[in-house]
């Protein structure tokens, strides 16, 4: 059977390429009739994301990718409104809008998927959710240059609004800067994680929801634009 992959939204598809990328240089792509999935963990295991990307495939295959950055950059050559991608037993081929390329797979087996059982994560019951905008995001990115003594960010809340402080609670001295993420109507004692993990965030859209599992201290952050998922899992620190 003939296995041809059409991307209808080039951009979009790439920005699902990219976020990948931040992640793990390699990643294993779940193709299914209706869309592309991925698995992916940081080098620690400290942050995970699942993502998935909508498309009409019409077939289903396993795609071992070894270079993300590498297919994003190739594909990002082709300048047309849709891309029909070729996939053959161990590689990915394109002929069209004047270009030729094809790219490699690795074998089955070679890559591994990370030790998580997803099915587990969704059926937790997260005691905590708010959002999270773009532009407070960037603000606190802009803290970060100020607190650089501290890798660490705490997500709690204090007179009714939740913030986010970059500080390290264990070390004492160490300089701090609080941003209020918007109101709260819960109660949250300082929960922090690894600053590097909400650096790899893909701030895709405008709004990010936060979910937090306090009992196991499980923090997910999921992003959505129209075509694109993103699930980014945490493991909290601790204090």
């Amino acid at each position: 059977m003939e296995k041809k992959l059409l991307i209808k939204n080039p951009d979009e598809f790439l920005k699902f390429l990219d976020c990948n990328s931040k992640i793990s240089d390699s990643s294993i792509l779940e193709v299914t009739s209706d869309k592309i999935s991925s698995l992916a963990s940081s080098a620690d295991n400290t942050l995970i994301l699942h993502s998935e990307y909508t498309a009409d495939t019409g077939f289903d295959d396993t795609l071992n990718i070894p270079d993300l950055k590498k297919l994003y950059r190739v594909i990002d050559t082709i300048q047309s409104e849709d891309i029909t991608l070729q996939v053959n037993s161990n590689n990915i081929e394109y002929n069209g809008s004047g270009i030729k390329f094809k790219y490699h797979l690795f074998d089955e087996g070679f890559l591994s998927k990370p030790n998580l059982n997803l099915e587990k994560i969704n059926s937790f019951k997260f005691d905590i959710t708010f959002n999270i905008n773009k532009d407070t995001i960037q603000q606190v990115f802009k803290g970060s240059t100020f607190a650089s003594e501290t890798n660490k960010l705490y997500f709690y809340t204090d007179n009714g609004n939740i913030m986010a402080e970059l500080t390290d609670k264990a070390r004492h001295n160490t300089d701090k800067f609080s941003i209020s993420l918007g109101k709260a109507d819960f109660n949250l004692k300082p929960i922090p994680v690894n600053f590097d993990n909400i650096r790899l965030l893909s701030i895709i859209n405008d709004d990010i929801t936060v979910n937090i599992n306090t009992e196991y201290g499980v923090i997910i952050f999921d992003i959505e634009q129209t075509n694109i998922k993103l699930k980014y899992i945490i493991s909290a620190l601790t204090q």
